[in-house]
């Protein structure tokens, strides 16, 4: 089960997933998009079932966990992706964006898994996973509430790491650096707008700032997040792993 998964990171983790032997769910807002990755999977010969659902609402996060269980069986993977960004710094925060920003990813993080604890329980264990970012364990220059949220799901994952343990249920998160994606170019643009730069230019003296002096792609935070998942990282629990070509080491 992926939220999140109608496109960039979630997409990309989808497909990957089924291609390792998963039976993917894809969930999201968007259903056309939500198909599209199914009929991807299926097209591979691999299994998987679009499931729309809206982080916003806790019934439908509920109901997301039901109906994965209801068609097959059984839960052993639960990765918490979805996520928003808009800037936003402390002089022009409003009560909207914040709310939104810990709903999405922190809230929802926090409903996902007591809905999904249960079934995990059932199947004798599970791997919990979580989409964090550089800008949980670094303040981000973009956004207040976006950096706040994802510090949250750092804090979130070493608690849940520490009381599911028992239950052979591991949590970990994984915290891409800046990833090639659609999310990624478009803030690239509003910042590049701001300093009156294209967002091209803007995009280079970004890509200067990692120390591998390139974005990294959407397959390099997915092999994180499947080994994180993977029986390979049975001992590995409660960690929060940088994807992110060096930008922290800085």
């Amino acid at each position: 089960m992926i939220t999140g998964s109608t496109s960039g990171i979630g997409r990309a983790g989808a497909i990957a997933f089924a291609e390792e032997g998963a039976k993917s769910v894809v969930a999201g807002r968007n259903r056309q998009r939500g198909e599209e990755v199914v009929n991807t999977i299926r097209g591979k010969g691999n299994e998987a079932s679009f499931v729309p659902a809206d982080m916003f609402v806790v019934a439908d996060i509920e109901r997301l966990i039901k109906i994965a269980v209801d068609t097959y069986g059984r839960l052993d993977i639960f990765w918490h992706n979805a996520g928003i960004v808009e800037p936003d710094y402390i002089e022009n925060i409003t009560e909207e964006i914040y709310d939104n920003m810990m709903t999405v990813h922190l809230k929802a993080g926090v409903f996902g898994v007591k809905f999904a604890v249960p079934e995990m329980r059932k199947a004798g264990g599970g791997s919990i996973l979580f989409t964090s970012s550089v800008a949980g364990l670094k303040q981000s220059s973009y956004s207040l509430s976006y950096s706040l949220a994802k510090t949250g799901l750092v804090m979130l994952t070493k608690k849940l790491a520490v009381d599911l343990a028992k239950d052979n249920i591991r949590v970990n998160c994984i915290c891409p650096g800046r990833v090639e994606t659609s999310m990624r170019l478009s803030i690239a643009g509003q910042r590049g707008r701001a300093m009156g730069i294209d967002q091209e230019e803007w995009v280079r003296r970004d890509k200067k700032r990692i120390p591998m002096g390139r974005y990294i792609t959407e397959k390099e935070v997915v092999d994180g997040a499947l080994f994180l998942v993977s029986d390979r990282a049975s001992s590995i629990t409660g960690v929060a792993l940088p994807i992110d070509g060096g930008f922290l080491a800085v």
